[in-house]
């Protein structure tokens, strides 16, 4: 994979901190059941997973959220897909169990949740990245230094004691992250989802301003040795250098999304010592990652 690594790049700074896509339009008959890892169907087509984590330096912690990003050089296409934090899927290991997806970054990390992506979904993982809160909070001031725009209401602002008013605000780092994570209200977690796609947007915007000169090329480097400072990845200074800083400009053709679990393929449920999940028929969940993924 030796195109728009450096937009991988990109895709893994931010959306690794607590970003989900929005719901598309699903088709819910999907079939499909491929490998998706199969190199002879996607040639060097490869899968990033990231993980925003629910921690300000804890050495335990769950996964806040996770995203698998695949991208398709031949065809100019990346693939973004959201698990649920709270899907219900079975964790493995000596004692293979139930529980929310994001406990099994708790019980076994990184490793433990690529595994049970696999198991859970048939999706196997080439790289991770890990962001945690402060990490995230840098990030932000790293890619957009002069803030994001974005309207608050009165809700996040009593919930998350953002020192702001009603409508439209330029918000940090910190003030980001309440924003972006603000979910006690009707829409829950399907609100976050709106909220945190357009601060996405405008943190790629600001990004690509601060290098779209002569001047911001000479500082890219310093700029992605600085963020990947911030993160818990695989993902090399070195293999990123050596795509070139042309490569940020060259975003892929066409940026797909989806979230698992898929629309009418899940209920709400309780159980105890676990709480509140997205009890997900299983089958019809895989079928539409692993459909996503080989077309």
């Amino acid at each position: 994979m030796k195109q728009k690594v450096l937009y991988i790049y990109l895709v893994v700074l931010i959306l690794a901190g607590c970003t989900y896509p929005p719901l598309p339009k699903q088709n819910g008959n999907a079939s499909t059941e491929k490998n998706v890892t199969d190199e002879s169907n996607n040639g060097d087509a490869k899968t990033f997973l990231l993980i925003g984590v629910d921690s300000r330096g804890e050495k335990k912690s769950r996964a806040d959220a996770i995203m698998i990003a695949r991208y398709f050089p031949e065809r100019g296409k990346l693939k973004l897909a959201s698990i649920m934090r709270d899907s219900f899927v079975k964790i493995p290991g000596d004692h293979p169990q139930y529980n929310k997806i994001n406990a099994s970054y708790y019980y076994g990390g990184k490793e433990l949740l690529k595994k049970t992506i696999d198991e859970a979904f048939g999706v196997k993982i080439d790289h991770v990245a890990v962001i945690d809160f402060q990490g995230f909070v840098k990030m932000v001031d790293l890619l957009a230094p002069e803030g994001v725009v974005v309207d608050v209401d009165q809700k996040i602002i009593d919930d998350m004691s953002i020192q702001v008013s009603t409508g439209k605000n330029v918000l940090h780092g910190e003030e980001l992250l309440k924003y972006v994570r603000f979910r006690h209200d009707d829409e829950s977690d399907f609100g976050r989802v709106d909220r945190q796609q357009g601060v996405l947007l405008q943190l790629k915007n600001g990004f690509i301003d601060q290098i779209s000169s002569l001047e911001g090329v000479v500082a890219l480097p310093s700029i992605i040795e600085q963020g990947l400072s911030y993160l818990d990845t695989d993902i090399g200074l070195k293999t990123i250098l050596e795509m070139g800083p042309k490569a940020v400009f060259q975003a892929p053709d066409t940026v797909e999304t989806l979230r698992i679990p898929v629309e009418g393929s899940f209920k709400d449920a309780e159980y105890p010592e676990i709480g509140a999940v997205l009890e997900m028929d299983e089958t019809k969940n895989k079928r539409a990652l692993q459909a996503f993924f080989s077309k």
